[in-house]
């Protein structure tokens, strides 16, 4: 059995296929002041940046679609939480087009939402970073040596079961299977330690299921309704869902993938292993992107607790880290899901309060794992050359 290209949902997937990325601005709100741009450029909330941000968006999008054969691409541009730039191309389904209103699932952005409501524990007084998992899963390997911030930190040092080769060949065998986060967790820890823990960076789905459990059992709740209230509301993210099950509310973007080799319609495949139940979400481009620019700008956190999550915790390649739930390369914090089909990337550069988000659905005979960080990355390098990002 080869091993899954695009059912894995590991953040970094689409993090190492990148070569550079670089930020720029956008347009602000009615009003704002004004600033004298080189010649080509325009002013917008305060930052300078090409004329044609629109019209490069559009066609970076639309030219996407070809390059990499994908079903649909869009992607959008903000700054400061005003809209510069949207963009769609292709179809839904056929003779459907995609609009940059619909929802799609988001994977691995919803990470940090998680590592945000841990913080706001931590604000609290509920929790520490260094409490130790033991103290909620005194049943695991290794539980008396690693922490919470072990976890949020993908550090672990737990196997991956999304690179289980049994573990893959029943998901393949049946995509629509609802999986428990208890048995993903014993998948896991079936198997050797990546690493010991705290030693470096080693993924692993297993940290966010255990993650969202210990949240669920210090706030005595279910997960979900604390993510709903604690975070996706107060981030005022109303196109956001949460759903272990299959269902995507309308209007949706449908998922196509070519794994089990056949080119399918993967849009209503269980996503129940991909992260925490409570957690497994789906949202719109510009949720997504609201959800960074808050995160970037610690809008539910203290300022301290803010530091400690866009902080670099562990190396992970080149210039990119790992902080508490998401990569961190020179400043930016970013997110790359890419799983069953669907593909997205969020990006946000907190000194220049700038958001991208992009998003791409497999088309038959895609070979790109994601697509949509090449998007990204062409849309940011016009925005901004002089701030290249290289992930190495």
């Amino acid at each position: 059995m080869r091993r899954s290209r695009t059912f894995t949902l590991t953040c970094l997937g689409g993090l190492m296929l990148a070569a550079s990325l670089a930020a720029g601005g956008a347009a602000g709100p009615a009003g704002s002041s004004a600033r004298q741009c080189p010649a080509g450029q325009v002013s917008r909330g305060g930052t300078c940046l090409p004329g044609d941000t629109e019209e490069f968006t559009a066609r970076q999008v639309a030219d996407a679609l070809k390059k990499y054969k994908l079903t649909a691409a869009m992607a959008g541009v903000w700054v400061d939480g005003q809209r510069v730039s949207t963009a769609a191309a292709g179809e839904t389904m056929t003779g459907f087009p995609a609009t940059t209103d619909m929802r799609f699932r988001i994977g691995s952005v919803a990470i940090p939402y998680m590592t945000t409501e841990l913080l706001k524990l931590v604000d609290e007084g509920k929790v520490a970073l260094d409490d130790k998992l033991s103290r909620w899963r005194p049943d695991l390997p290794h539980a008396d040596e690693i922490t919470l911030k072990m976890l949020a930190s993908a550090s672990s040092g737990y196997a991956d079961y999304v690179t289980d080769k049994a573990f893959i060949a029943a998901l393949y065998e049946n995509p629509f299977r609802h999986w428990t986060g208890e048995e993903l967790v014993r998948i896991a820890v079936s198997r050797p330690m990546a690493r010991p823990p705290g030693s470096g960076f080693a993924y692993s789905h297993a940290n966010w299921v255990l993650l969202g459990d210990i949240i669920s059992k210090v706030e005595r709740r279910p997960l979900g309704e604390v993510m709903r209230e604690n975070v996706l509301e107060p981030m005022g993210l109303t196109e956001t869902a949460i759903s272990s099950r299959a269902d995507i509310p309308a209007p949706v973007l449908h998922g196509f993938d070519n794994e089990r080799g056949v080119f399918e319609d993967s849009t209503y495949w269980n996503p129940s292993w991909t992260v925490a139940e409570g957690a497994v979400m789906t949202a719109t481009l510009q949720d997504m992107a609201k959800s960074f620019a808050a995160i970037g700008e610690g809008k539910l956190l203290t300022p301290e607790s803010h530091e400690l999550q866009l902080t670099p915790v562990v190396k992970v390649k080149g210039d990119a880290s790992f902080a508490l739930g998401l990569p961190v390369v020179n400043t930016w914090i970013l997110q790359n899901p890419s799983f069953a089909g669907y593909a997205g990337t969020v990006a946000y550069l907190p000194s220049r309060k700038l958001a991208i988000a992009t998003v791409a659905t497999q088309g038959l005979g895609s070979t790109v794992q994601n697509a949509s960080t090449n998007v990204l990355q062409a849309i940011a390098g016009h925005l901004a050359p002089e701030r290249p990002l290289s992930l190495g």
